[in-house]
């Protein structure tokens, strides 16, 4: 009785509740080969680590989610809450050494991470699940969060508290404290402005139409295939050169504007090496943007936990329009991005929170995107770092593996590992298989990225 009395519930925001359902799945490689490094010490540690940071995230990360009679999604957390951790420790026979995946790095092609993450729950919706997975020579630690509860910043900022927290129980220092915003107001639906009308509102969102549930056919998603390549700091800078004599309707582009511009130019001729009758095709570059930091009158804060990303979309481009050859095309699909970046502020939330609520009972909000089409989802983890992910006690992080949401085609920008003097990017690289086979055939797709595994 009196847990249910003590039964906190954490309204989330209109926002939050379309990422209902949804689940980030990312794991985190930890090398053990030292001497030093005691694995039954460092599985005990995480535990700690686990438990202090949600106690410092108030401690939703450890409830369930529930839609409430008002239709309010929320966490809902009790005095004994905690985040479900599971520990597996795999015999020789279960598992490969960790010496051996390293040495494949990890590959997508090779490696089956469900192996290393959490089962997916049969009834409750929890926050979070995590796994920590022992092998032979290393430490696998897998999460599953409910893409409700936050989006990648989030994510990375609860994972860099329970490593740092572990780190900080192993060496007994201080441990860390983090103190979240939690004002929802900035994600929720504004009150009804009848001034504004459903087409004005999409015409602020061009990613989004509207559709008659009736008429939403579930597509299974093709076959697909994926791999991490890596793109240095020097290949940037050529590429940056080669862009800047035709920049004219953005004042700069950045590394993140490269990259995406070669990824999605470098996909098109692959898909009309196998598709030659799309030529005319138009294909969009669709890609989250966190508004954090895109709020001139200051309705929110850098450090908000939740949702605060939209996506947005480059495009559509005619795809023979797209690949046009020689660096003024390059330069071009940069400036999109650049400019789609660039249009996107908080307003935006209010538009699509807004659509959402007027939507009938018999309407649905979905993108105007096809990624097993023509059309690319990109997203960028950079910010990551082992500094943030490190344990301590000679146990840094050696590889970040995704388990990629998106059907079709898919570039995310991975943590950065490296601890490079010179900056590197590792891109997991996702597509269905033809079209793979054929991007990583491409001939600038081979001269400016590696292959990692």
């Amino acid at each position: 009785m009196n847990e249910v009395m003590d039964t906190r519930t954490y309204e989330l925001s209109d926002l939050d509740k379309g990422g209902f359902t949804k689940t980030v799945k990312a794991v985190l490689f930890y090398d053990l080969q030292a001497a030093t490094v005691e694995p039954e010490s460092v599985v005990s540690s995480l535990l700690e680590g686990v438990k202090h940071a949600t106690r410092q995230l108030v401690p939703f990360m450890a409830g369930h989610l529930e839609f409430k009679e008002s239709k309010r999604l929320c966490i809902v957390t009790s005095p004994n809450s905690t985040v479900e951790v599971s520990v597996r420790r795999y015999t020789g026979t279960e598992c490969e050494p960790f010496h051996d995946l390293a040495q494949d790095s990890f590959s997508p092609s090779k490696l089956d991470l469900t192996h290393f993450l959490p089962k997916d729950p049969i009834a409750k919706h929890p926050v979070c699940l995590i796994q920590i997975s022992l092998i032979q020579g290393g430490l696998a630690v897998g999460f599953r969060v409910d893409h409700a509860a936050g989006d990648w910043v989030s994510l990375s900022t609860f994972i860099s508290l329970v490593c740092q927290s572990s780190k900080a129980h192993r060496e007994g220092l201080d441990m860390p404290t983090y103190t979240p915003d939690l004002k929802r107001d900035p994600y929720n639906a504004p009150a009804l402005d009848s001034t504004i009308s459903q087409q004005d509102r999409l015409a602020q969102l061009p990613l989004f139409h509207i559709i008659e549930k009736s008429k939403f056919q579930f597509q299974p998603p093709p076959p697909i295939r994926a791999g991490i390549y890596r793109i240095t700091e020097p290949t940037i800078q050529q590429l940056k050169a080669r862009c800047t004599p035709h920049l004219d309707q953005v004042e700069y582009i950045t590394s993140y504007d490269c990259i995406s511009a070669l990824l999605w130019r470098a996909l098109t001729r692959a898909r009309l090496h196998i598709h030659p009758d799309q030529v005319n095709t138009p294909s969009r570059f669709v890609h989250p943007i966190d508004v954090r930091s895109r709020d001139p009158e200051h309705k929110t804060s850098l450090q908000y936990f939740g949702n605060a990303v939209i996506g947005t979309l480059a495009g559509p481009v005619p795809a023979t329009t797209l690949i046009s050859t020689g660096d003024r095309g390059l330069a071009a699909a940069a400036t999109k991005i650049r400019q789609s970046i660039q249009a996107v502020d908080i307003s935006k939330i209010e538009h699509l929170t807004a659509l959402q609520t007027s939507l009938a009972d018999t309407e649905m909000l979905i993108p105007n995107a096809d990624f097993a089409g023509m059309d690319l989802f990109m997203n960028t983890w950079y910010a990551g770092s082992a500094a943030k992910y490190d344990l301590g006690a000679a146990t840094r992080p050696v590889a970040f593996r995704v388990q990629a949401g998106v059907p079709g085609a898919c570039a995310i920008i991975l943590p950065d590992l490296s601890e490079s003097d010179t900056r590197v990017f590792e891109v997991f690289v996702q597509a269905p298989e033809k079209e793979y086979e054929a991007l990583v055939r491409d001939v600038d797709f081979i001269i400016c990225f590696e292959q990692v595994a």
